[in-house]
């Protein structure tokens, strides 16, 4: 089993990235078969809106950090994305590899039943952290972003954590949160 981990916050060992550690290690992956991209530490651009992905190539026609990013995760069997909830949505950095897997659509996919490029069976997990105590105050927010997904083929689930502090470490203080992972994973992967 292929695993690409798409880390979305611009602290290294944050929150996400532990619970998305903890997620990698449910897979039972072989340690070869895992990627993990550091979206912070790299040199990326958002999409360009050129539609070249659709009239000229089938991958995204920017050159960048995130070139690689795409292609591993998109032959990935399960993609694992992360992110904390900043000012009411995902990071930044998170959500520019986001808008660039526009290219994984294919040219007519308004219209096409199977609108997606990538092949079936891939499934994807999204991770996200945030301070506010209420957990369905951004669900609505990630519900979009699965949708999307989805929409290309991806079978999803998500795991969101709430009222975590500032530097809380999460792996001292939340074990209830890893549990959670591990029971998202092995249930995705069983579907």
């Amino acid at each position: 089993m292929k695993v690409v981990a798409v880390l979305g916050s611009p602290r290294v060992s944050s929150n996400s990235a532990l619970l998305a550690q903890a997620a990698i290690k449910t897979t039972g992956a072989e340690a070869e078969d895992v990627r993990c991209f550091f979206l912070h530490e790299l040199n990326i651009k958002g999409c360009q809106g050129c539609y070249s992905c659709k009239n000229k190539t089938e991958t995204c026609i920017v050159t960048d950090d995130l070139s690689p990013v795409l292609s591993a995760a998109g032959a990935a069997d399960l993609v694992i994305l992360t992110a904390p909830i900043y000012i009411g949505d995902i990071s930044a950095q998170q959500k520019i590899f986001i808008d660039r897997t526009f290219s994984w659509f294919k040219p007519d996919f308004e219209a096409n039943p199977a609108p997606g490029r990538l092949e079936p069976g891939k499934r994807l997990l999204f991770i996200t952290t945030q301070f506010q105590p209420d957990l369905s105050l951004y669900t609505s927010r990630i519900d979009f972003y699965l949708n999307y997904f989805q929409n290309q083929g991806f079978q999803t689930a998500k795991m969101m954590a709430a009222n975590l502090g500032d530097k809380e470490d999460v792996s001292e203080t939340r074990p209830d949160l890893f549990r959670t992972v591990e029971v998202i994973v092995t249930s995705l992967l069983n579907a």
